[in-house]
């Protein structure tokens, strides 16, 4: 058993929209001047303020209604300018795109038949991804399946089937891994080819961006009317909205395949059953590459065919494109190159094989559905939802191997197509580079307002700290003093703050505060229990508090009224 490991270079020359199973949302990401931009939690705990943070918490904790994804969505747009400075990925987006999330955030997309709202979550699905460097990947899973579906047209030839029990008896059948009538999967021979997934090797984002995606019949259909009738889709009103892979980047991404042989392995057992796949079946790069571009090739031909006529398709990429492909079919065997077709959007008719394919067709309201040789509609590439002309199919790529053992040799007619349509490739990076400089003189910004705040909230808290400590040691004096001297300190206490109420200016006479120094007076003047030095810090007091609270009062004649002199001379 050997295994011969090659390079594998992957071109994508359309948009292409791997499912990741995620989407990226209002609440984390925000969209400006014509680019999305992705933060994490950290993002926000960094960017926002105190006061954000405590608002974005009682938001959340709302009852999880319309009106709080709303508010939610809201939220994150009036601090787009804060949250952009700290995004973990920025990726361009159409101005369509743009318009839409600045009319729509934060608002209801309609009213429901009871009156109730139907919020605009503005999801847009993301492609797969690298979660380590957040860069597009294209899943081996999703190569091999494309790959798979070539192989498996090629070992049928269009012929039909009559098979009923399903598709896996049906394969078995075509590579010869049905065994005794069941399924044996480990004679399958296209276990013995593993791509990995391939990662971008451009290290100049973006690599991708956010496209539309909208339907359109293949053929024109005239109603009674002799209007021209739209698709489902169109009639709703209804498109896509993805992250896509970028066309045009030279060998965008890189991986593995490996193709596994078992050379000196007994093909049965001691019993007489076959225990690995049929040597005439086993996979090589040269059987690949055919069944590849024979089935890709002629598929590509036939949609471009239907794009032309329908004037759906960009004339630029066209030609571009059809010059490569029809290079590629004129080495379609070298083992070095095939077209691929990947992801969503790649048609009905590229997953499914020639000669056995039923597509369902999906009828009107109160129809019943049809099955068909091939699809009535078909997505494309948009840059508004209303586009008729200046399309792009989805998913086509070129895929190049390379012996790991033999020097690289990029093919010089995909490089030189990519150089010369990879100028919007290089306009975004461009623009990025900038951006990034924005954004980073946006974060230190923040950055210092916030040390600014945390330094204002540390003094604040020492400055509180400070006070707690006077306070408690005042508490502690004066729970220290006599019930008598208790009864100045709480006096002092009420002229302080009185003081501090009236703010320069001082009561009448015989009011509030006059009334409270004659009461204190007397107590120390008739009740026999105050001591000289008590009876002294009540004459004090007064003394010095008087003027101050009270207006237009003669401090001469207030001592000989409340005895003051006589509260000063010791017993």
């Amino acid at each position: 058993m050997n295994i011969q490991p090659f390079r594998m270079y992957i071109t994508p020359i359309s948009p292409v929209h791997i499912g990741a199973g995620e989407s990226y949302e209002p609440s984390n990401y925000v969209i400006d001047d014509g680019w999305l931009h992705e933060f994490d939690t950290g993002a926000v705990l960094s960017a926002l303020t105190a006061s954000d943070r405590k608002l974005l918490l009682e938001i959340g904790n709302r009852k999880p209604d319309v009106g709080m994804i709303k508010s939610l969505q809201q939220f994150f747009f009036d601090r787009r300018e804060k949250l952009m400075a700290y995004a973990v990925c920025s990726l361009p987006v159409l101005p369509s795109i743009d318009k839409l999330y600045r009319d729509r955030v934060g608002q209801a997309a309609n009213r429901e038949a009871d009156g109730g709202q139907v919020v605009n979550r503005l999801e847009i699905d993301r492609t797969a991804y690298d979660s380590v460097g957040r860069r597009p990947v294209m899943f081996g899973s999703s190569l091999k399946g494309s790959m798979r579906t070539a192989i498996l047209n090629f070992a049928n030839g269009g012929r039909p089937t009559y098979e009923k029990q399903g598709l896996h008896p049906f394969q078995g059948q075509l590579l010869d891994y049905n065994q005794r009538g069941k399924l044996a999967l480990e004679l399958d021979p296209l276990r013995l080819l593993q791509p990995s997934d391939a990662h971008c090797t451009h290290d100049a984002s973006p690599s991708s961006e956010v496209l539309l995606a909208v339907n359109r019949k293949k053929a024109s259909v005239i109603d009674t009317g002799g209007n021209v009738r739209r698709s489902q889709a169109e009639a709703k009103d209804l498109y896509q909205i993805l992250e896509c892979v970028l066309p045009w980047q030279h060998r965008g991404f890189s991986g593995q395949l490996n193709v596994q042989r078992l050379d000196g392995i007994p093909a049965m057992d001691q019993k007489g059953i076959r225990r690995i796949p049929e040597m005439a079946r086993w996979p090589n790069v040269e059987s690949l590459s055919l069944a590849c571009n024979d089935f890709y090739i002629g598929r590509f031909e036939a949609e471009m065919k239907v794009l032309r006529q329908r004037r759906f398709v960009d004339q630029e990429w066209d030609d571009a494109a059809s010059a490569l492909v029809a290079h590629i079919g004129a080495q379609r065997d070298s083992g070095r190159m095939f077209l691929l077709r990947v992801g969503r959007h790649s048609g009905a008719e590229s997953v499914t094989l020639d000669g056995v394919r039923k597509i369902k067709i999906m009828a009107g309201k109160g129809q019943q559905s049809t099955t068909d040789t091939s699809a009535k509609t078909l997505w494309l590439a948009a840059q508004h939802k209303d586009q008729a002309q200046g399309l792009m199919p989805f998913g086509w790529v070129v895929v190049e191997l390379d012996p790991f053992e033999a020097r690289p040799e990029p093919n010089s007619l995909l490089a030189e197509c990519c150089s010369t349509h990879a100028s919007y490739s290089r306009e975004l990076r461009t623009e990025l580079v900038a951006l990034r400089s924005g954004l980073e003189q946006k974060r230190h910004a923040v950055e210092a307002l916030q040390r600014q705040d945390a330094e204002t909230a540390a003094r604040q808290s020492a400055a509180l700290a400070e006070a707690a400590r006077v306070e408690a040691e005042r508490l502690v004096a004066k729970a220290a003093l006599t019930p008598n001297l208790r009864l100045v300190e709480d006096f002092n206490e009420f002229a302080r703050a009185r003081y501090a109420e009236l703010r320069g200016s001082k009561e009448r006479p015989n009011e509030g505060s006059h009334q409270r120094v004659r009461q204190l007076a007397k107590s120390a003047h008739e009740d026999t229990d105050w001591t000289s030095a008590e009876k002294l810090a009540v004459a004090l007091a007064i003394e010095g508090w008087l003027p101050k609270l009270v207006d237009r009062i003669d401090i001469k004649d207030e001592r000989k009224k409340l005895k003051l002199n006589l509260l000063k001379t010791p017993s």
